[in-house]
């Protein structure tokens, strides 16, 4: 009886590649429930922060004062109005969509172009206590997102007890 072998061929190889590929993109989109998102930052309590598909995770610099917490946020080529800021006790959630269109069309010449662009960035700040996130202040100038949030007195104080 004889047995045939197949040797195995570059061809097999790329479509061995092409199915390893498949299976690790479809299980970064189906891993779990947070399906259109993805963990890039970990927190201090384990969780994460997720960045929609789609988005770029704006670079911030969080600076700290006596009075107040400062977060500076890189937004090259967005415009004022394109900018979603929402503040919950949690934190603030910086949000930006922008999508461009342009067309050209030259009917002497028999030429169409539609080009389209779109620009997402995302960023979730979580706030410590003592951040007054009813009092957050924006201010955007080229291409720089600035939040001063400021700082209220704790209402935790601490209160000596003695030992008897």
């Amino acid at each position: 009886m004889r047995t045939m072998v197949r040797s195995w061929t570059i061809w097999d190889e790329l479509r061995h590649l092409q199915n390893e590929m498949d299976r690790l993109f479809n299980t970064f989109f189906t891993a779990d429930a947070t399906w259109g998102a993805r963990p890039l930052l970990t927190g201090p309590e384990g969780g994460s922060e997720l960045v929609p598909v789609g988005y770029r995770q704006a670079l911030t610099d969080l600076t700290e004062t006596d009075k107040e917490f400062i977060a500076t946020i890189e937004l090259p080529g967005v415009e004022k109005q394109d900018i979603q800021v929402n503040a919950t006790d949690d934190g603030v959630e910086v949000k930006v969509e922008r999508k461009e269109e342009k067309k050209e069309e030259d009917k002497k010449k028999g030429t169409y172009r539609l080009e389209r662009s779109y620009a997402g960035f995302y960023r979730f700040i979580p706030v410590p206590d003592g951040v007054d996130t009813e009092n957050i202040k924006a201010t955007y100038k080229n291409g720089v997102l600035e939040l001063k949030m400021p700082k209220v007195a704790s209402k935790k104080k601490g209160k000596h007890i003695t030992v008897e």
